[in-house]
């Protein structure tokens, strides 16, 4: 019986001890890029607010970057942040050999684009001679909106794009009729439906088949100097998911408070998205090496580039 107290009262001070390192120990600070508030990641900023990153030893400043993901990454390589979550612009970068690396990527793995026309369209084919626009020049919506048109036999010189920038641009310029068609990631798909200031002509996800659009990024300086603080990132990152997914009533309460959306279109957009949500974060490499060939036939990579995926990817962060 003193034996299995003295046991206890070990394990107890054990415990303590353990408790009290983990307390002790440095939060380290990641400058984290992303393309501003949105429902794509709301989760993640419910759990800072939550104090979930702090309790795995991080202190996430979330950096946004309204323009796109080309921003983000320009920011990157100018030791502006840290990590990030971006698309296409990532793949971009690094065949240009700028100092980052995949290190893993975000719940939402495929193309969040949807290409939405106004009311009196009803096809992808009725954009010729309009004005249609995505985010940014080089982003992933530019992309999308480029393999939409042309597998609806529409050519680029037969339409007009504008880059409207920040997301809710989109949104607006479709409402006032300066545009007659938008790639938009949600919400503002979704509202734009609600709101009947246009339809959904087509989802990039259905055309780009087995295919890797987002991924998580990190700055080589970064990576050597902080590698356990990217793999408590993604630690935090997937209780971070798991929270949001059983509390869903709080997290469109915080959406209708940092985001200022309504709880109607929160709700929608959610009941899409969420069954979307893949906890494994670990790269789908068949699926990037698919995006290299897409952005290849685009042109924004060189159709010479061979990626080596020892270098693209470092696989020692996700699980």
């Amino acid at each position: 019986m003193m034996q299995v107290a003295r046991a206890g009262l070990l394990a107890g001070a054990f415990l303590c001890s353990a408790a009290a390192s983990a307390a002790d120990s440095p939060i380290v600070t990641i400058r984290f890029g992303d393309l501003g508030a949105s429902t794509g990641n709301l989760y993640q900023s419910l759990a800072v607010e939550k104090g979930i990153y702090r309790h795995h030893g991080i202190d996430l400043e979330v950096v946004p970057f309204l323009q796109g993901g080309p921003e983000a990454v320009a920011a990157a390589v100018a030791n502006q942040i840290d990590m990030g979550s971006v698309g296409t612009p990532v793949l971009i970068a690094i065949s240009r050999g700028m100092p980052i690396r995949i290190v893993g990527s975000p719940p939402r793995k495929g193309q969040p684009f949807i290409l939405v026309g106004r009311p009196e369209v009803r096809t992808v084919s009725e954009l010729r001679g309009k004005v249609v626009g995505f985010s940014s020049v080089g982003g992933g919506s530019a992309e999308a909106l480029h393999v939409i048109l042309s597998a609806n036999d529409v050519t680029a010189d037969q339409v007009q794009t504008i880059a409207y920038g920040a997301g809710p641009n989109g949104y607006i310029a479709l409402k006032s009729g300066r545009l007659t068609g938008a790639v938009l990631a949600e919400p503002y798909a979704t509202r734009a439906e609600l709101d009947g200031v246009g339809h959904v002509l087509a989802d990039a996800d259905a055309y780009f088949a087995h295919y890797q659009h987002s991924y998580i990024f990190a700055t080589q300086k970064f990576i050597a100097g902080y590698p356990e603080a990217i793999r408590a990132y993604f630690e935090a990152s997937r209780e971070a998911l798991r929270y949001a997914k059983v509390h869903q009533d709080e997290l469109v309460a915080f959406g209708q408070k940092t985001l200022k959306l309504d709880e109607r279109l929160l709700r929608a957009v959610f009941a899409k998205e969420i069954p979307k949500w893949d906890e494994n974060d670990d790269v789908d490499t068949e699926g990037l090496l698919n995006a290299l060939k897409i952005v290849q036939q685009i042109g924004d990579i060189r159709k010479s580039y061979v990626p080596d995926l020892d270098y693209v990817i470092d696989p020692r962060f996700s699980h």
